[in-house]
């Protein structure tokens, strides 16, 4: 297929990329504003969560933009990581522009939320301190050192502050994401 045809539409929203060359320029645009390698499964889910592009164009493009040497692939563990070359970050800056603003919006929010649940993992810390009248139940996600989020709840007993304890436990990216989300 020329990279001049149109992409095929099916898992694609309206206002979704079909032109091969869009999209190479949303995977620079993408690498560019996060600002660090992303495996091929992540960006495929950014793209998919979004439904900004096909499943199967998004592989296309990665080679594509390899190929023009606008990215770098490397192995990692099995998974192919990507990052922008100096001739991507420059495509990425001067064409930006040229894809829609509901677009780019779009895919920086799939983005920081598939980056987000990819630090999260393993990170997520808990811990219920006793006040003179309830508790205070501090919950917090870190990336090595850093504190990505932390917040602290009351719970006016102990049952209701195992219950936020567990319920953070058992999907802390559900209120990190929710935190992102209304910020964004």
């Amino acid at each position: 297929m020329s990279e001049y045809n149109d992409a095929f539409t099916q898992g694609t929203t309206l206002g979704g990329l079909r032109n091969q060359n869009d999209i190479k320029i949303l995977l620079c645009y993408i690498l560019k504003s996060l600002g660090m390698p992303l495996s091929r499964s992540a960006l495929t889910e950014i793209l998919q969560t979004a439904q900004l592009v096909n499943f199967f164009e998004i592989s296309n493009a990665l080679s594509a933009i390899c190929d023009a040497g606008l990215a770098v692939c490397e192995n990692r563990g099995g998974e192919d990581y990507f990052s922008l070359s100096a001739d991507g970050l420059s495509v990425a800056e001067k064409l930006d522009t040229e894809l829609p603003l509901l677009v780019r919006d779009a895919a920086v929010k799939a983005a920081v939320g598939v980056v987000a649940r990819e630090k999260m993992k393993g990170s997520v810390e808990t811990e219920v301190q006793k006040l003179s009248k309830g508790y205070n139940v501090i919950l917090s996600i870190k990336d090595a050192d850093t504190i990505m989020m932390q917040t602290v709840l009351y719970a006016s007993d102990s049952l209701q502050a195992q219950t936020i304890e567990e319920s953070f436990l058992n999907n802390p990216e559900k209120l990190y994401l929710s935190i992102i989300d209304s910020l964004v």
